[in-house]
């Protein structure tokens, strides 16, 4: 990638087996792309390679103005009111937003626009970071907060205005979910993984399952954000997530994998009757019924003290275990309150 040195532009090498903006980029491809976005993880900044460790996300339907109303709902809060047809994203994932961050998704901005041949409407810059800065830092840099939490904006003097969106602090909705994955505090990711499985994002796509189921397993085994996670590439946790996937769905019958309402219909429902009774009692009973699957799947027969804990748990509970139940080496592991 670049890096900042004296006021010119160095071609860094990196050791690592693996980029954040590719497994980042990965997830946001296979969901973004059968709506009609496409999502790049090797941008190009100028006519010529070298290319940039950056993500770009990019309207098909160019003629149009706008993101369709099926391309918003899975868009993250930050970028789903973007107008420009090009969203330049720089990802910060081990280290907090710092000055250097800033001049250089300036430069890549600069660079990208007249690679591009872009006017300046058509591109917006955006730094999605997983580490929330100091309110010194936002502060010194006149980063004001606009529209959803966990969203500002950075005005420069010398370039348009750049989009910040920070993982930790974005609502927990569907729509944030997938980039919440990524978010640095372990209680932020596990409620995105609960909002992924409580709204069925898995079910959007087998390849989007897989990469979610994938991420999940690390998440339970506190891998993501952390050292190890510069030996893991994209290609390892989607195979994680198919075997884990895989798993799941042999234990489902198909008239509950095919009797799912389409994604989009299920997200709108979702901000609007999330409340209701009914409905988390039907929620609730499927998870029961999942989980009872799995488990007699994987351990045998299901012995009546477990069967009355599903019983009497609620949605929550009956999500966490389902989510131990691969991992787990006995149905003590399942149960168990010291995870």
């Amino acid at each position: 990638m670049f890096r900042l040195g004296k006021g010119t532009i160095h071609l860094e090498e990196k050791n690592e087996k693996t980029y954040w903006h590719r497994l980042v980029g990965e997830m946001l491809k296979v969901l973004l792309e059968p709506v009609g976005i496409e999502v790049r993880s090797e941008v190009p900044v100028v006519p010529a390679p070298p290319v940039a460790d950056l993500i770009l996300i990019q309207r098909r339907n160019v003629g149009k103005k706008g993101w369709t109303e099926e391309q918003r709902l899975r868009l993250a809060d930050g970028l789903q009111d973007l107008e420009a047809d090009q969203a330049l994203v720089e990802l910060k994932m081990t280290e907090s937003l710092n000055d250097d961050a800033l001049m250089q998704i300036l430069i890549y901005d600069h660079l990208y626009l007249k690679a591009a041949q872009l006017e300046r409407h058509q591109l917006r810059s955006v730094i999605i970071s997983s580490i929330t800065p100091r309110k010194e830092f936002l502060a010194r840099h006149s980063c004001k907060p606009v529209g959803p939490v966990g969203v500002y904006e950075y005005i420069p003097s010398c370039s348009g205005a750049v989009r910040l969106i920070f993982l930790n602090e974005l609502a927990d909705e569907p729509q944030n979910a997938p980039l919440k994955c990524f978010a640095s505090r372990h209680n932020e990711q596990k409620k995105a993984f609960e909002t992924i499985s409580h709204a069925r994002l898995f079910k959007f796509s087998v390849a989007f399952g897989q990469m979610i189921a994938g991420l999940w397993r690390l998440q339970m085994k506190s891998a993501l954000n952390s050292p190890e996670m510069e030996e893991i590439t994209p290609e390892y946790v989607k195979q994680l997530g198919k075997e884990w996937f895989q798993s799941m769905m042999d234990a489902t019958p198909e008239e509950e994998l095919f009797s799912l309402p389409k994604l989009e219909h299920r997200l709108i429902r979702e901000r609007q009757d999330s409340k209701q009774k009914g409905e988390r009692d039907g929620e609730k009973k499927g998870e029961a019924k999942m989980l009872t699957g799995l488990l007699q799947r994987r351990f045998g027969n299901v012995p009546d003290w477990a069967n009355e804990k599903i019983i009497k748990a609620d949605l929550s509970s009956l999500e966490e275990w389902s989510l131990r139940i691969f991992d787990a080496q006995s149905l003590d592991d399942v149960f168990s309150d010291k995870q």
